[in-house]
């Protein structure tokens, strides 16, 4: 009976979104009153009206006349609700470790959880199976599936396609091996392009492999992000090489120390990342997430996300328990002043939003983001800074920002409205009214509902398709 039940919702909530794109398409959609935050500056202002048509955005800060209000849907707004952009995560895995084979993607359901939480678009930065997102991709962008924008990375370009069977770009790998030929390296760019991925995840590379990847891949227009360290906790590509070399986006950290010694060099690769506008992908909840989440439990733990598991994955996960820190308290520490020391650098402008939640608990990137934002103002970064890191700043660093990214005229319409306003406390942000995205409104509500038991194994005779199978690197 259950399953009959969530096979009905389902089928109503597409039903419903089908229908909405329609709307988006051939009607207009007016949203009036409460207040907006554009992205474009940092305050938010009383919100007159914003007019979408055909999915965009024709009209913001509009005196809504009586004869567009006779033939539009409209939605009227509480006076103290607020209009944000659709947020991006750049750093979205939709890889999930469920059955300790390694982690495999798992894009509909997660993506349903993005998208009930106000993210719109994402990157995945680093995919086992591309072909699962590639396909989900398609049937979000031709109206036959839910869940947000999918920017695609295609798999990772470096040892790591092996994933944690290697630790050193050094190590063999056969998805990407130590005698791989330049012109293989500038094939796999060649392809992925083809198959429309926008910017593509470095991660145990060589230097020299690290420079043909990003020269081919700005060939293409694609831009590069990358994860420098190795699991001995050095560098595999030294952080000022990468940024010369021309890379586009740095995560995780500015140095390797814990402070001291190994931490002197921070200010010069501050001036590096300010000089070269190279974007920082800090990703505290995740490097401090399991610390983060004792000192703060009540602020970043507030619902149950266990319940959109199926019931025998939440007894393996429940079983499995936390994974220990990734982090000490010295390095945490150092992380969140290397965010803060850019930010007061002048490098607001340069910093993204992303979740790093590859799934090894009961935990969901989906809510993550929530958990980045939070723990990004505890590191002392203003909350119109981080709302900023959220949309526009990850527009700009994907080269998406015509479209996307902030609330202006000719641009997707991408919104989420939030009760309360999230400049006096970005915990606002979690406590949505609606999603918009391209037009099409959605109630957060109805999305996560329907994404309840759905991810993960059903039993023990289901487990082939969450196993990850390391495939060997195409060669002619």
């Amino acid at each position: 009976m259950k399953l009959f039940s969530n096979m009905m919702l389902i089928v109503f909530v597409t039903q419903l979104v089908m229908a909405q794109r329609a709307e988006a398409q051939e009607g207009s959609l007016v949203i009036r009153g409460g207040w907006l935050f554009d992205s474009v500056s940092d305050q938010r202002r009383p919100n007159t009206g914003i007019v979408i048509r055909g999915g965009k955005i024709t009209a913001v800060d509009a005196d809504v006349e009586q004869q567009l209000l006779r033939t539009a849907n409209v939605i009227d707004l509480a006076d103290n609700d607020t209009v944000l952009p659709g947020m991006i995560d750049l750093h979205a895995h939709y890889n999930l470790d469920l059955v300790d084979k390694g982690r495999v993607e798992e894009v509909v359901t997660n993506g349903i959880v993005f998208l009930a939480n106000g993210v719109t678009s994402t990157w995945s930065a680093g995919e086992y199976y591309p072909e699962r997102v590639q396909a989900q991709r398609d049937r979000i962008a031709a109206g036959e599936s839910i869940g947000p924008r999918l920017f695609m990375s295609g798999p990772y370009f470096g040892a790591f396609r092996c994933e944690y069977n290697i630790g050193l770009a050094s190590d063999e790998c056969i998805g990407w091996p130590n005698d791989i030929t330049e012109d293989e390296i500038r094939h796999e760019v060649d392809y992925w392009a083809e198959q429309g991925v926008i910017s593509i995840k470095i991660k145990q590379a060589t230097p020299g492999e690290m420079k043909i990847l990003i020269e081919q891949a700005h060939k293409h227009g694609i831009t590069t992000s990358a994860h420098l360290a190795n699991y001995d906790w050095k560098y595999d590509v030294e952080l000022r090489d990468a940024i010369l070399m021309g890379l586009d986006r740095v995560e995780h950290q500015l140095t390797l120390g814990s402070g001291g010694p190994e931490s002197a060099e921070m200010p010069q690769m501050i001036d590096l990342i300010l000089a070269h506008n190279v974007y920082y992908d800090a990703n505290l909840q995740m490097y401090g997430g399991i610390n983060e989440r004792r000192a703060h439990a009540e602020e970043m733990l507030w619902t149950d996300e266990a319940r959109y598991f199926t019931p025998y994955t939440q007894a393996l996960l429940e079983k499995r328990g936390d994974p220990p820190p990734e982090s000490d308290h010295e390095e945490f520490t150092q992380r969140v002043l290397e965010l803060k020391s850019l930010f007061d650098a002048g490098g607001g402008h340069l910093l993204v939003v992303g979740t790093d939640e590859p799934v090894y608990t009961s935990l969901l990137p989906g809510f993550a983001y929530h958990r980045e934002l939070l723990a990004m103002t505890y590191a002392g970064i203003p909350p119109a800074a981080v709302l900023r890191a959220a949309t526009i700043n990850g527009a700009r660093a994907l080269g998406i920002d015509k479209k996307l990214g902030s609330v202006e005229v000719s641009k997707l319409a991408d919104l989420v409205i939030v009760r309360g306003n999230p400049l006096d406390d970005i915990k606002v942000t979690r406590d949505i009214k609606h999603v918009v995205k391209e037009g099409a409104v959605y109630d957060p509500g109805t999305l996560l509902r329907s994404a309840e038991g759905k991810i993960g194994p059903v039993g023990p005779d289901d487990h082939a398709g969450w196993e990850l199978e390391i495939r060997p690197l195409q060669r002619d």
